[in-house]
């Protein structure tokens, strides 16, 4: 910031000198006629008075410009003082806006982190799957929907065979050929009965094997072999607990059959 040299009113310096020389002009008048009167020693004290006049005067001016020059100087650096906190309050304001922006980045960041979480689904559990999956297409065959139900017991058996379960293989495998049975792939769901009853049989779960046989001799009823349904359904009952609503399932189709 620049300061001017003064800051004092402008004097006119022509006024100033004609004011100098009238006074001169009067006062060389006067001592002239103080003298041609014989008031020669007044002469000396009024100009000893004039000189000591001129000299308290001219030290009045000097101190009133020092006390200004002093009281600019001061002034100028309180100025100067209070720039410079202005600008470090300035600085301070632009790196708090800076750190809060920045804050604000790393807030935004978090939060996006989380969101992406949050959406994120949740692994699963695959037998949890496999069994969630194969009671909605149980759902479906209850409903007629067998062609819906079918892939959900396909998707159960690609998790179960991963899982390499074997009873729960044979299961799923009932399910998708009780499905299959009305959707006109007969053939195809006597394979899965067969594919289910060797696995049963291999681990040695006769109550479930009992369950598919019976499925089975109640699809070859279906197909009018009678023989055929009748030695299944047969076999079936000696699996079964006698207490069970399998069995006593078993039985009634027995009756019908005979």
């Amino acid at each position: 910031m620049s300061w001017p040299r003064s800051v004092e009113r402008p004097v006119d310096r022509e006024q100033l000198r004609r004011r100098a020389l009238a006074f001169a002009g009067i006062w060389f008048l006067l001592a002239g006629m103080l003298a041609a009167l014989g008031f020669g020693i007044v002469l000396l004290a009024s100009l000893a008075l004039l000189l000591v006049g001129g000299v308290l005067a001219a030290g009045f001016w000097l101190v009133r410009r020092y006390r200004m020059c002093r009281a600019i100087q001061g002034a100028r650096l309180s100025v100067e003082r209070a720039s410079r906190t202005v600008r470090s309050s300035l600085d301070e304001l632009d790196a708090g806006q800076r750190l809060g922006r920045l804050a604000d980045g790393v807030t935004n960041h978090a939060r996006s982190a989380l969101e992406a979480r949050q959406r994120k689904p949740a692994p699963t559990d695959p037998r949890r799957e496999a069994a969630r999956l194969n009671e909605v297409g149980a759902h479906l065959r209850r409903d007629g929907e067998y062609e819906r139900a079918a892939e959900q017991h396909r998707l159960a058996l690609a998790i179960v065979r991963d899982l390499g379960d074997r009873r729960a293989e044979a299961l799923t495998l009932n399910n998708l050929a009780l499905a299959l049975v009305h959707t006109g792939g007969v053939a195809v769901a006597v394979e899965h009965f067969e594919e289910a009853l060797a696995l049963l049989r291999e681990i040695g779960d006769e109550e479930h094997e009992g369950q598919v046989i019976a499925n089975l001799g109640i699809v070859r009823r279906r197909q009018g072999r009678d023989e055929d349904a009748v030695t299944l359904l047969s076999a079936a009952l000696d699996k079964l607990p006698p207490e069970s609503s399998a069995y006593r399932r078993v039985e009634e189709q027995l009756r019908r059959a005979s």
